[in-house]
Formats: C-alpha cells, sequence, structure tokens
C-alpha cells in the first residue's frame, strides 16, 4: 500500500501540472480538459483509496462529499438525457455539475495537499 501511495502521488502531481498547461496553451477555450485531465484519475484514485481502507482525515472527508455527487450528476444528466422524460428532474444535478466548475479546481487541488500528506505520514 505505501508504494501505491508514493506512486499515486506521484500521479496526482503529474496530471494536475499537465492539466494546468493544457488549459494555459488552449486558454478558456480549453477549460473542459482540466477537468477531465484532472478529474478522472482523482476520482480513480478517490475510490481505490476507499476501498484500500487508507487513514481518512477530514479533507479526504470532504473532497469525496463535494466530488462524487459531481461525478453522479454527470452519470445521470448523461444518463436522462436520452430519455423522453420532463427537463426538471435534472436540474438539481445540472445545478451541482454547475457549481462544482467553480470550487473542482480548489478541490483538485485539496486533494493533490492530501495525498502528499497521506504519503508523508507513511514514512
Amino acid at each position: 500500500m505505501k508504494n501505491f501511495i508514493k506512486y499515486d502521488l506521484y500521479i496526482q502531481l503529474f496530471f494536475i501540472i499537465i492539466g494546468t498547461i493544457v488549459t494555459i496553451l488552449k486558454g478558456w477555450q480549453g477549460w473542459i480538459f482540466f477537468y477531465i485531465i484532472v478529474g478522472i484519475p482523482q476520482l480513480v484514485s478517490f475510490l481505490i483509496k476507499v476501498f484500500l481502507k487508507v487513514k481518512i482525515s477530514p479533507l479526504f472527508l470532504i473532497y469525496g462529499m463535494t466530488i462524487l455527487p459531481v461525478w453522479i450528476s454527470i452519470v445521470v444528466i448523461l444518463t436522462l438525457r436520452t430519455t423522453e422524460i420532463d427537463y426538471k428532474i435534472t436540474a438539481i444535478p445540472g445545478y451541482i455539475v454547475m457549481a462544482a466548475f467553480f470550487y473542482s479546481p480548489f478541490m483538485a487541488l485539496l486533494y493533490v495537499i492530501e495525498s502528499h500528506n497521506l504519503y508523508k505520514s507513511l514514512k
């Protein structure tokens, strides 16, 4: 597990740097790339850490409570968009996703900090 935590920290640092560089190079037209490049690896990392039962800190818990609803909302929106239902059902998940555009970059940075803290605690 210690090796996973170490490599996970480096992977998270790599993706946040690459996501930032791509966003800077693409400008405001490429902002969605940051969420994809950084968000998907962090979601996978978060889920692996949950199933590995690593030490859960308050920051890790806050990250999970703010980011998991976003991914669930995206799945709900994409799933229900193809059906013939009232769009009012997808309004709340849509609001969650829109709010996440503002706080997700900060949460991504906090997740990298949390990964660093977890790695230091295992040394």
